[in-house]
């Protein structure tokens, strides 16, 4: 009787990093980035919990340079990861039909993110 041997592909070590997988990987990255976010601001508000001056100290660091950075590069994280979390919504709901015509893709990706910035502005609205 002969042995069973089953195929294995070869696989290169740094496969994530080579074209398509570039994207696929940075988009995945993007939920390390809005992560982080998250925990500045539990940070922020245990800080606030902890009294006036911890909160004194989270400001600070907060109007410092590093921060300063950090929250650019996670603002960015955070836009990828919103354009791409609304660009798979027309591909995992069921086919939307409005007046007996097919709602595209594209319009429902835009309808979501044009929605997502007027609640944004409501909010900052509201928070001024």
């Amino acid at each position: 009787m002969s042995e069973r041997r089953p195929y294995i592909r070869p696989q290169r070590p740094y496969w994530w990093a080579r074209w398509p997988y570039r994207f696929y990987t940075l988009r995945e990255l993007s939920g390390v980035g809005v992560a982080l976010y998250g925990g500045i601001l539990l940070a922020g508000l245990v800080a606030l919990w902890l009294g006036p001056k911890p909160y004194a100290a989270y400001i600070a660091w907060l109007s410092g340079p590093v921060s300063a950075a950090l929250h650019i590069a996670l603002l960015a994280a955070m836009l990828l990861h919103c354009v791409t979390w609304f660009q798979t919504l027309p591909k995992t709901m069921p086919r939307l039909i409005v007046r007996g015509r097919l709602v595209q893709p594209a319009l429902m990706t835009s309808l979501s993110i044009l929605a997502a910035l007027v609640c944004s502005a409501a909010l900052i609205i509201g928070v001024w």
